[in-house]
């Protein structure tokens, strides 16, 4: 049905040309008519109903078109019926016209709509075509035929039978000459306007193609968008999550150090060092406040412990060990909450010692705790701006993990300094101070040095328990032993409680000559100085015996004994006094 609407539109759209001619020729027709006699004559009406067939077909097949009956079977026997008696009246009027002009207008238009007819059929209906050809061919020569009688009848001067034949044998060379040009021509503008419909439909199914490709287009571009989306947070996902996996790395190995580590200081230098090189930072430092606990007497005021390790040069690094070891670093060690800087316009001095130096951008500053005990603070910098915006609680618990280390060193010391040290003065007890001695003998034979030794003991110690009370004697004990250590710590020796109010300063390397002024030295401190206890001044005194390896003691195992058989000489002697061992009074003994 779709194909027979588009060669009815074809035909139509050919054929209103050919109306309009008709309509053309009608007025022309009425005009010459009222221009001469007037007469009513037979081609007259033959024109009339020619042009009146004409336009009532165009008004009704018009009226339907509007109201979309275009397969309506009427229609079509109306275009038939017009199809047949159009060119039939239209041959009529040619032979009865009576000039020339009239008859070349109507033959035009007859061949006209003969090509006309033969166009609005499609090229694949040959048979369709070809009883067209047969009709219209058979119709002219009927009409010629039937007009040649009716003019011969009238006797029309103007036409004779001659006339007529040749025109009809002209007029169908004619025909067969627009059959054949009207056959090659259809074949050309069918192939023409299929070639155009072929190209209007592929630019139709291109269109359609890149209408679709424009909404998949769309679509992957929503889809791009959303991949985008989602790849930039799976990016950020993965960015967490190797974070994570790295400062659960850094938090192992910090776990692994804290494990193998004993000593505090090697402790924190291996964590500084580490935390530096994992997490890709410029400066770390860890300060811990001082342990009173393990203050020793006659020593010096300890310093405090730390660790550093810098990528910012020599220089930066010099002044912030200037800062710690020179300062109070109230602004690091008194900070009692987490403090994060990501910019240089937040920056706080932290290191006294670096002011006008290069600031760091970004800086974690953070107390190191045991529970409620403050044990230091951990500090790390990057010079870059917003290195730490999403850290607090990470570096909080390398914090955490850093305070439990180090409270375990710190146990460990405290437990190693109650084995090692006497507990009422905090200097070495008698076991250790075999330990060391044992192994000062066994040095000096090996490198052939010498060592000394001096052994003190308290005169009349037992009267001061007596009169003054236990705790005066241990008041006395602790002078006695604060003394000794600072004595011997400041030659390099050392100093340890032997037994009761007995103690023993030995050194290493130091022959006779030598450990007697330093003896002496201390001995004649002891004596100038006074114990305060409650209010009472108490005097204080000891007698001293000194023995040498090699000089006055060839067995170093006997060294001990000989400086305490020194000692018992100086007892028996008036006691407050230094007595040197010698073969003398060994032999004495």
């Amino acid at each position: 049905m779709e194909e027979k609407i588009k060669e009815f539109w074809k035909q139509k759209q050919v054929a209103f040309y050919h109306i309009f001619l008709d309509v053309m020729l009608l007025i022309y027709c009425i005009s010459f008519y009222f221009a001469g006699n007037q007469v009513v004559t037979i081609r007259y009406v033959i024109l009339f109903v020619y042009a009146l067939l004409c336009i009532v077909t165009e008004l009704v097949h018009n009226r339907h078109m509007q109201k979309k009956y275009v397969h309506s079977k009427r229609i079509i026997q109306v275009e038939k019926v017009y199809c047949f008696l159009r060119p039939a009246l239209g041959l009529a009027y040619y032979y009865m016209a009576e000039t020339k002009l009239e008859g070349i207008i109507f033959l035009i238009l007859f061949l006209i709509y003969f090509f006309e007819l033969f166009y609005s059929v499609a090229l694949g209906k040959k048979a369709h075509r070809v009883i067209i050809y047969v009709t219209y061919i058979c119709l002219y020569g009927i009409i010629s035929f039937v007009m040649l009688v009716v003019l011969a009848q009238d006797n029309l001067s103007r036409v004779t039978v001659g006339i007529a034949i040749r025109e009809l044998v002209t007029v169908s060379v004619v025909l067969v000459l627009i059959v054949v040009v009207s056959e090659m021509m259809s074949h050309m503008w069918d192939f023409f306007e299929k070639d155009i419909f072929r190209q209007n439909r592929a630019l139709e199914d291109l269109n359609e193609v890149n209408d679709k490709m424009k909404e998949q287009q769309e679509k992957i571009n929503r889809v791009n968008e959303k991949l985008g989306v989602q790849k930039i947070e799976l990016q950020l996902a993965n960015k967490k999550i190797n974070r994570s996996h790295d400062e659960m790395s850094v938090q192992n190995e910090l776990s692994s150090i804290i494990i193998s580590s004993i000593e505090i200081k090697d402790m924190l230098d291996k964590i500084v060092d580490m935390i530096q090189v994992r997490l890709d930072l410029d400066v770390v430092v860890i300060v811990l406040e001082q342990d009173h606990e393990l203050y020793v007497p006659g020593m010096e005021e300890e310093q405090r412990v730390y660790a550093i390790s810098c990528v910012l040069g020599d220089k930066f690094q010099k002044k912030v060990i200037e800062s710690i070891e020179h300062t109070d670093m109230s602004e690091i060690l008194r900070m009692t909450q987490t403090y994060i800087q990501n910019n240089v316009t937040d920056s706080v001095q932290l290191f006294t010692k670096l002011e006008g130096e290069q600031e760091l951008p970004s800086v974690v500053c953070l107390p190191i705790r045991n529970q409620e005990e403050r044990l230091g603070t951990l500090f790390v910098g990057k010079n870059k701006e917003n290195a730490f915006m999403d850290s607090r609680a990470f570096y909080e618990n390398i914090a955490s993990q850093i305070s439990i280390g180090v409270a375990n060193a710190r146990l460990y010391a405290k437990m190693n300094d109650m084995a090692i040290r006497d507990g009422l003065t905090r200097i070495y007890n008698r076991r250790h101070l075999t330990e060391l001695l044992r192994k000062y003998l066994a040095e000096a034979m090996t490198k052939k040095v010498p060592v000394s030794l001096a052994l003190f003991d308290i005169d009349k110690f037992k009267m001061v328990n007596d009169t003054y009370g236990h705790q005066c004697g241990d008041e006395v004990i602790r002078y006695v032993a604060s003394l000794l250590n600072r004595g011997a710590l400041k030659h390099g020796g050392i100093a340890g409680r032997y037994g009761g109010e007995e103690f023993v300063v030995a050194f290493f390397e130091k022959d006779l000559d030598e450990t007697y002024h330093i003896v002496e030295d201390i001995h004649n401190q002891i004596r100038s100085e006074e114990v305060v206890y409650e209010g009472k001044h108490i005097s204080v005194r000891a007698s001293v015996g000194v023995a040498s390896y090699p000089q006055t003691c060839a067995n170093p195992g006997e060294l001990l004994t000989r400086a305490d058989w020194a000692m018992y000489h100086s007892k028996k002697n008036g006691r407050d006094r230094i007595t040197i061992d010698s073969e003398k009074i060994s032999s004495q003994m």
